[in-house]
């Protein structure tokens, strides 16, 4: 009876000791999946390109420094109203001043943009280095 219990009990401890091997393995697994950069899904070695290393990476958007710059910008035309003030004429007399609308046209502008900071849309691809 002896021999018996002894064998259920090293054949239990046996189970339990693959059945928790079995989670830690799957739990390291997740671990180990979690702790993957987030940006990079897969890494590959190009061989057509001479063992290149390349990297999927997913679209995502990126914040780039842009430098300075001359742009072409259209204008649209608009509406200004314009004060015209008084004045005397040679025959001495006063005109009062008066508003009046001016339109200005829609054009293109060349100006200068000064460097700054924007954020960039880079898609989804392979990147090789």
């Amino acid at each position: 009876m002896h021999a018996t219990r002894t064998k259920r009990s090293l054949a239990v401890a046996a189970t339990c000791v693959m059945l928790g091997g079995g989670a830690a393995v799957a739990t390291s697994a997740t671990t180990a999946a979690a702790a993957a950069p987030a940006g990079v899904s897969s890494v590959s070695h190009d061989r057509a390109s001479h063992d290149k290393e390349c990297r999927w990476y997913p679209a995502h958007w990126e914040h780039k420094y842009v430098p300075g710059q001359w742009q072409k910008v259209w204008h649209h035309g608009y509406w200004q109203n314009q004060w015209h003030s008084g004045w005397w004429d040679s025959h001495h007399d006063r005109h009062h001043g008066y508003w009046h609308k001016v339109w200005h046209k829609a054009s293109w502008h060349t100006v200068w943009q000064p460097s700054h900071w924007e954020n960039q849309w880079q898609p989804a691809g392979w990147y090789c280095r």
